[in-house]
């Protein structure tokens, strides 16, 4: 079979199809089917060309110089033989990712390895964010989780070999999945589905996201195949060199019926965490007096109601500091997969995966304490309500302090140390057998285990006191102040080491699946698809604390100079002349070896709660592709049923005549979903598919919110819970498409996307008899009935919403231009989401965690054994929280742009140097509060450049 383009190019790995056939006379001559080929190339090259225009403006002046003297292609031997050029490397995994969004029958987008275990990012997460309606978050400067389409990650499925999983590290315990657990080196693709067909497990309100790891026969021949690399990379703030390997080996017989491979890859990070917080701004009320509240205990310049006015009105940071944390990961990950087929007919795949991920962090930092809370004598706390203002400036705009300095200050200067170990395990086994040539079946068995442990969880804080002269200064950067606390802050006389607390948590995660289906082909044109999954999810978390933490007797020591260390922020974040650098703060190890109790028992505060999930699940589906009116018509409609059966167990508080027990309490919960689903590939031209899709589609509630936990006052007939009996998250999906694969490597697309979500879960306060809550009747106590009406503050399905947007894709090389400038090219995509969600009582406001507008960006370069590229990731500010935390309007993320780059150079055959830079521009993230933009936090990890050498055989 010819490939479609294959008459001027030949592909290096992607595969001939059907739709890729263009016949020996396309000359301009019409062919059979009637249509003037060279008319419809013409005008796609007119538009090629326009929609490379800047390149060409840019390229102007060079062009002039070099443009070469006008030849007769018919004069010159060449033009009669066809020009063989080998596409490898980057521009070869784009036309692979553009030959599988073609050819699905929903909305697809792919990202490929470039070359054995060589993924085009270090991280998961940050390579698929280059994929339209991607976004994605970051912790500690890399990306962990992604939102696609403006929904979160909490809505979004993921599969590792067909298997769905879930990836916890640190403190996650929700249904996200983390992407940081794993080496990029480890997977050879990655496909986001952004639209439902019925053979599709549900469980997704935005996209599916399936990731693929090598496998023996991925390669092509038999015999050996291996790759290493090896890198070293240095961050510019914490200037440390960290290592990352990679190294993969795959073998097949000579008859390619049997193949095992295997693939490490191990990698560190070391960043430094520098940044400003002020953990949200605060208000006092100017009706009521000093002292009360969250006002302020006096204010020296205030001689007029209406200065007393201005003051308790205005916003104050709660809790301003500089902060820096040091952290270490190491993350270890290896795969192997053995591959058999003993027929034509028959394929067995057993998939092997696990991944470890340890870090810790070191956070340091001092402050001002007093603002964030009120005075308490039995913990010889002074608070805000002690606070005297003796000078001030306000910033009107804001309706925040800008500038001012304080009397009767307590300053906090503490420390923290937390060791998170995650490890995640799957086991996979897919057979695949034809029993005729109509007639095939398929079977997945599989397993998949995540355990994200927090061993050790300490901090320590240093207390002092009555402190005069604290100031704070907005003034010339509102991002960035100038902060100098009126003392001697690297002596540790006037401190009392207050707090030592220690605790120890974890969450486990796992998936249990078994699934099968059968294909039959009804006629070339029509597909049966039947098929049913069993699954089991179980998830768990568990946290043991100190009895206290608050210091007492020999422990609480003043003057703490003996157990403590001075560092300093060393200016890596631009702070302002005039601003405190150094200071004392507690030396974790010192005071683990001076505390009387730290090795105290730790106790389980009642935190633990469970969620066990059986879900079942069949499908019918029919795909079909045919010709209609000269057109080729293809996709699959049909429908999946699915039921969820939920049993939720947490701790409940009872509250009785002033005596408090906790009972472990279960609830259980079903509910059914038919989900049907339509896909519709219409092709009217060789080079253009218009799709359109629809479905019902459901995701389950967030794990926190099925807690039945929560505390119960059978005699004031109060109850405060989660809620197991939620329903699920549901919505219908609607999506249209139009895609122009203009050339080879070529495309021009745009998609509009409609979602119409049936609820979101809220929480609200109801009159409700005990009897319809679903929790047992034993906390009650006997001491009023069932059928009691209780105040019932809990989790419910609230009001829903709509969400909307445009994707617009444009990837082209620019072999059309002359010289050096036709081994340029560029990728890029625009995303638009908007939506409209009802938040009760405080209004409606567009989803937490969605962006309006998304740009990605990849020029790229190759010539022969040379390669290089430039990225940029914009994504426009969102909300995180609404309404805002003490009394600010809501809590969000400014706008931020991600710049990458890298190089290689071909040395030999087998070996490659690498050149990579990584937040080339050391984006800041800026969090916010209110809509006035008050700081929150304002925080930097540095650049990382990578140097590297990689061998393959």
């Amino acid at each position: 079979m010819q490939n479609t383009r294959s008459c001027c190019n030949r592909w290096h790995v992607t595969r001939p199809t059907m739709r890729d056939t263009i016949p020996k006379n396309d000359t301009g001559a019409k062919a059979p089917d009637g249509r003037n080929r060279m008319k419809r190339t013409t005008l796609r090259t007119m538009c090629a060309h326009g929609a490379s225009l800047a390149v060409l403006a840019m390229a102007a002046p060079a062009l002039a110089q070099t443009a070469p003297e006008t030849t007769d292609p018919a004069q010159t031997p060449e033009a009669a033989q066809v020009e063989d050029i080998v596409v490898t490397g980057f521009r070869s995994s784009l036309q692979q990712a553009l030959n599988i969004k073609r050819q699905e029958a929903g909305a697809v987008d792919a990202i490929l390895a470039e070359d054995i275990a060589d993924f085009p990012d270090q991280n998961l997460a940050e390579a698929i964010q280059r994929l339209p309606g991607v976004t994605i978050d970051r912790v500690n400067g890399q990306g962990t989780t992604i939102s696609v389409r403006g929904l979160s990650s909490d809505f979004t499925r993921t599969r590792i070999n067909g298997l769905e999983a879930q990836a916890a590290s640190g403190g996650n315990r929700n249904r996200s999945f983390d992407f940081s657990m794993f080496a990029s080196e480890l997977f050879n693709s990655i496909k986001v589905r952004k639209t439902q067909s019925a053979e599709i497990e549900e469980g997704s309100l935005g996209a599916t996201v399936d990731l693929q790891t090598g496998r023996p026969m991925d390669f092509g021949g038999s015999g050996l195949n291996a790759a290493l690399s090896t890198q070293a990379s240095y961050n510019d703030l914490s200037e440390k060199t960290i290592p990352r390997l990679a190294g993969l080996l795959s073998w097949t017989n000579e008859n390619r019926t049997f193949g095992g491979l295997v693939s490490v890859a191990y990698s560190e990070r070391s960043p430094v965490l520098e940044s400003f917080n002020t953990t949200r701004w605060q208000r006092g009320d100017p009706t009521r007096a000093y002292g009360v509240g969250q006002n302020f205990g006096g204010c020296i310049p205030c001689t007029t109601e209406a200065q007393r006015t201005e003051v308790l009105s205005a916003f104050y940071p709660r809790i301003p500091r500089y902060t820096f944390g040091n952290t270490q990961e190491d993350r270890l990950g290896i795969t192997s997969s053995f591959q058999w087929r003993p027929s034509d007919r028959t394929e067995v795949v057993l998939d092997l995966l696990w991944s470890r991920l340890n870090s810790e962090l070191e956070s340091p930092n001092i402050e001002a304490w007093s603002f964030a809370r009120n005075s308490n004598a039995s913990t010889n706390t002074e608070g805000v309500d002690k606070v005297i203002l003796r000078d001030y400036e306000i910033d009107a705009a804001k309706n925040a302090f800008s500038y001012a300095v304080f009397d009767n200050v307590m300053v906090r200067s503490e420390n923290g140390f937390t060791r998170n170990e995650s490890t995640f395990g799957q086991a996979s086994l897919n057979i695949r057998h034809d029993f005729t040539d109509r007639l095939r079946g398929n079977l997945k068995l599989g397993a998949n285990k995540s355990e994200a442990r927090t061993p050790l969880n300490v901090a320590y804080a240093f207390e002092k006191l009555g402190v005069n002269g604290y100031t704070i200064d907005f003034r010339d950067n509102d991002r960035l102040p100038m902060i100098n606390y009126g003392f001697d802050t690297t002596s540790g006389e006037g401190f009392t080491l207050t707090k030592a607390s220690r605790s120890s948590s974890g969450g486990d995660f796992d998936n249990n699946v078994a699934a099968g289906a059968i294909e039959y082909d009804f006629n070339p044109s029509l597909t049966f698809k039947f098929g049913g999954e069993y699954r089991t999810y179980g998830f768990k978390t568990f946290e043991f604390k100190r009895e206290s933490d608050a210091t007492v007797g020999a422990d609480r020591l003043t003057d703490v100079d003996s157990i403590g260390r001075v560092v300093s922020i060393d200016g890596g974040i631009d702070i302002p002349a005039g601003s405190t650098l150094d200071y004392i703060i507690p030396d974790i190890w010192k005071i683990a070896g001076f505390l009387s109790d730290y090795d105290a028992t730790l106790v389980n505060k009642q935190s633990d709660r469970e969620v066990s999930e059986t879900d079942n699940g069949v499908f019918f589906q029919t795909d079909f592709n045919t010709d209609v009116a000269n057109m080729v018509v293809r996709g699959n409609v049909g429908v999946r049923y699915a039921r969820t059966e939920v049993e939720s167990k947490g701790w409940q508080q009872v509250s009785q005549g002033g005596v408090t027990t906790y009972d472990y309490v279960t609830a259980n919960n079903d509910y059914d979903d038919v989900l049907p689903s339509f896909n519709l590939a219409i092709e009217p031209r060789d080079d253009l598919v218009l799709r359109f899709g629809a479905a019902k589609v459901m995701s389950r509630p967030s794990l926190g919110n099925l807690t039945p936990g929560g505390s119960v006052s059978p005699t004031t007939l109060t109850v405060k819970y989660g809620n197991p009996l939620l329903d699920p998250f549901r919505a219908t999906n609607y999506d249209l498409s139009v895609e122009w694969y203009f050339q080879n490597e070529g495309l021009l697309a745009a998609a509009v996307f409609y979602k119409d979500i049936d609820s979101f879960i809220t929480t609200r306060t109801d009159s409700l008899p005990w009897n319809q809550l679903g929790l047992p009747d034993e906390l009650l106590q006997n001491i009023v009935s069932p059928d009691a009406i209780f105040e019932v503050t809990r989790s419910l399905n609230g009001e829903g919403g709509e969400l909307h947007g445009l994707e617009i894709q444009y990837q082209q090389p620019f072999t059309f231009l002359p010289g050096v400038w036709s081994n340029f090219g560029f990728v890029g995509n625009f995303t638009y989401v908007d939506s409209e969600v009802d938040y009760g009582a405080s209004g409606k406001n567009r989803l937490t965690g969605q962006s309006k507008n998304t740009v990605n960006a990849t020029l790229y370069y190759e010539e022969g054994p040379f390669q290089a590229r430039v990225s940029a990731a914009y994504r426009s500010g969102y909300l995180m929280s609404f309404p805002g935390s003490n009394g600010n309007s809501e809590e969000g993320m400014n706008s931020t742009t991600y710049v990458d780059a890298s190089m290689s150079y071909d040395i030999t055959d087998s070996l490659t140097f690498s050149l990579e830079g990584i937040n080339l521009t050391d984006e800041y993230n800026d969090r916010y509060v209110d809509v006035t933009n008050r700081i929150s936090d304002y925080r930097h990890t540095g650049r990382e450049i990578a140097v590297g050498l990689r061998w393959k055989y």
